[in-house]
């Protein structure tokens, strides 16, 4: 049975590019290096080459940074039974199972050296030999794989090999971040949404958009299939994508250590502004109690005072945070 593989979304030019090599050297045997950084979607890009490329087998799917190093060779090429203590049965490397498929070294610049050494061997002779095994078996693999965009340094302070690098990387495809491509990031949204049986509200693209997305597609992803949780029905409205959003970053501690994350206080910001300011008409945009925008307001650190005698009003950050008349609360 054929694995279903999420298709690529996006119209930007730089996602249009990856697609485009992705599609012009998928049938040939060079190795291919996806280059980018984390949440970018390169197990994506590695699953559609492999589709494209009609081998016909597996994808084996390496995660170099997580290999143990004392038996990274072991569980590269594979053992036999005895050929070290507890290799109580014989094991099947990961190149041997990417036989006549394709082999994905996802983190590959995390190799150890000495698994570095073996894979560039294998590579230029194309044959595999199980640790204590007598004999080689040539191999039929292609290789993609992965890495973050510390390749340059990695390389300088001899942390990987010049010449293992030059193995993998037959073609480079630079995956771009998130925020590099904001015309994908509610096409993106939408897809995740639908994909789960929901709608955006109208409005939400703001919302999306206002945001930088440090953790890219992944994240994206993940306040998407939160935001599901907080709504009872199917549509996802733009306060509670802000919420979400807010859910997967990092607090950070104000003065009087309540915690707030930076994207809900300048969401608090804005909406302050949108309401004149007034804290009956921000709490109704919002959809929530007023209590609970008090509470918001508190922990953002941002004092709402209204000025009636001067054109508009202020907004302050301070550490006195807000009474729930909306006046100014000192301690």
């Amino acid at each position: 049975m054929t694995d279903v593989i999420a298709p690529i979304i996006g119209v930007s030019p730089g996602i249009r590019a990856a697609v485009a090599l992705v599609e012009r050297f998928a049938h040939t045997m060079l190795p291919v290096l996806l280059v980018g950084a984390t949440g970018t979607g390169k197990e994506l890009f590695a699953r559609h080459i492999h589709a494209r490329s009609r081998r016909r087998g597996l994808l084996v799917d390496v995660n170099c940074g997580a290999l143990p190093q004392g038996i990274a060779e072991s569980l590269l090429f594979g053992h036999r039974r005895g050929a070290f203590t507890g290799a109580v049965e014989s094991v099947t490397g990961h190149l041997e199972r990417a036989d006549n498929g394709t082999l994905f070294l996802d983190e590959v610049l995390h190799l150890t050296p000495p698994a570095q050494v073996a894979l560039l061997r294998a590579l230029e002779t194309r044959e595999v030999q199980p640790v204590g095994a007598g004999y080689k078996r040539r191999m039929d693999f292609r290789v993609v794989s992965a890495a973050q965009e510390d390749a340059p340094e990695r390389l300088d302070n001899g942390l990987f090999r010049h010449d293992l690098f030059q193995r993998i990387a037959g073609v480079v495809i630079e995956l771009p971040a998130l925020v590099a491509r904001p015309e994908d990031i509610v096409p993106l949204a939408e897809y995740f949404a639908a994909a789960q049986g929901q709608v955006l509200e109208q409005g939400a693209n703001r919302i999306l958009q206002a945001h930088d997305w440090p953790g890219n597609v992944r994240e994206l992803r993940l306040a998407i299939e939160r935001a599901k949780c907080l709504v009872e029905n199917g549509t996802l409205p733009a306060g509670v994508l802000r919420d979400s959003i807010a859910m997967g970053l990092p607090p950070r501690a104000d003065r009087r250590g309540g915690r707030i994350s930076r994207l809900a206080s300048d969401e608090l910001l804005g909406q302050c502004a949108a309401s004149g300011w007034d804290a009956r008409r921000m709490a109704e945009r919002l959809g929530i109690a007023r209590s609970t925008l008090y509470q918001r307001l508190r922990d953002a650190g941002i004092s709402l005072r209204a000025s009636r005698k001067s054109e508009g009003s202020e907004i302050h950050r301070n550490s006195t945070g807000v009474s729930e008349n909306g006046s100014d609360r000192t301690s």
